[in-house]
């Protein structure tokens, strides 16, 4: 097996200072006991690379850790999503030695790497109805890419799904000001959610 930290520390070479710190200094904390989750909230300097370097952080977390497990990435629209990460991750994933297989239609992809196989089920948190998407999933972790533009129906539908043991939430955003729901639920909330 690949170990994760050489993998990481490869990819750092060219990354910026920005990079660095989501891959190796990334704001972990619980988010509560019932979920036995953690949070990873990257910085939030926009053109930072937070996206690619949270995308894969998130991957190799996800297949490091788990085995036969599902996890959920997700954008403000599944366009979105594929434009702003899946572009330039996925040809980088596979770089690494991951085979990621997409069933389109399906909304998946079946990554198997370093002796475990995971799906990630994709969805788009574009408005209120989107939160019954993802409703019924039991997943591992959770990447919500830009979480701040998606209604928080669909953000604490996400957190819900989360209930595997070990399991994970990261977000990346720019709350558009400080009355932004993100902003004050998450963001302020930040060591309450410990």
């Amino acid at each position: 097996m690949v170990a994760t930290e050489s993998l990481a520390g490869h990819y750092l070479r060219w990354g910026g200072p920005q990079r660095k710190d989501v891959l190796h200094g990334a704001v972990i904390f619980p988010v509560g006991a019932e979920l036995l989750s953690r949070a990873a909230v990257g910085p939030v300097r926009q053109n930072g690379g937070k996206t690619f370097c949270m995308g894969l952080s998130f991957f190799l977390w996800a297949q490091h850790d788990f085995n036969g497990r599902q996890f959920a990435l997700c954008g403000k629209t599944v366009g979105a999503l594929r434009r702003n990460l899946l572009t330039e991750l996925v040809p980088q994933l596979r770089r690494i030695g991951m085979e990621v297989t997409e069933n389109r239609s399906a909304g998946t992809l079946t990554v198997p790497f370093g002796g475990h196989t995971n799906r990630y089920l994709i969805f788009g948190g574009r408005d209120e109805s989107s939160a019954a998407l993802i409703q019924g999933s039991t997943l591992a972790g959770v990447l919500l890419d830009e979480a701040a533009l998606m209604p928080r129906s669909f953000v604490e539908q996400a957190v819900a799904r989360c209930s595997v043991a070990g399991s994970r939430l990261w977000f990346n955003c720019n709350p558009e000001n400080p009355q932004h729901w993100f902003y004050r639920e998450w963001i302020l909330r930040a060591r309450e959610r410990r």
